[in-house]
């Protein structure tokens, strides 16, 4: 998860330095980096590459793509400090672990509760990670009445979409 979220860090940091001056490291970067000349070597490079960048001319759809890849890293980053400590913090019971077992014995097969109790755990981990960055996302939807802009945008589509989920409940 740290090294996730430095590297989330140092894209922020690069899409932020843009292309004026020469390259060196900002105060917060060499705090960031502690010493570590490899990190820094890492930093000060890409940031010779982006002033190098800087310089080309980008079509409009490499600008567009540009944009959404900066707005990913920023939701990721985001979304990573949002819920760190409760997706960090989430725990399984031996029960649960257990009960998870029972239900999926028949694909699971002989293999013993006790050797793959652990990879059982980190799947329950998972789908329940999955669960808290979903209601996130439902929340949101419900917010800011996204259903309704895709009805209005794509109705025809958004009418398909409802169907399939009407079905798988």
């Amino acid at each position: 998860m740290k090294n996730k979220l430095m590297v989330s860090f140092l894209a922020l940091v690069l899409v932020a330095c843009g292309s004026s001056g020469s390259i060196e490291l900002t105060k917060q970067e060499k705090e960031k980096v502690n010493g570590d000349v490899n990190v820094a070597r890492q930093l000060l490079v890409q940031k010779a590459i982006l002033k190098d960048a800087s310089a080309e001319k980008l079509s409009e759809d490499d600008q567009y793509n540009l944009n959404l890849a900066k707005q990913e890293v920023e939701v990721s980053y985001y979304l990573q400090k949002k819920f760190e400590s409760e997706l960090n913090n989430i725990q399984v019971s031996e029960e649960e672990a257990q009960k998870y077992y029972d239900i999926h014995k028949a694909e699971i097969g002989n293999t013993p509760f006790e050797t793959i109790k652990e990879a059982i755990i980190n799947e329950i981990i998972y789908q329940k990670q999955t669960e808290i960055v979903h209601k996130y996302y439902d929340d949101l939807a419900e917010k800011y009445k996204i259903n309704d802009i895709l009805n209005k945008e794509y109705p025809q589509e958004a009418a398909n979409i409802d169907n399939t989920k009407t079905e798988e409940k």
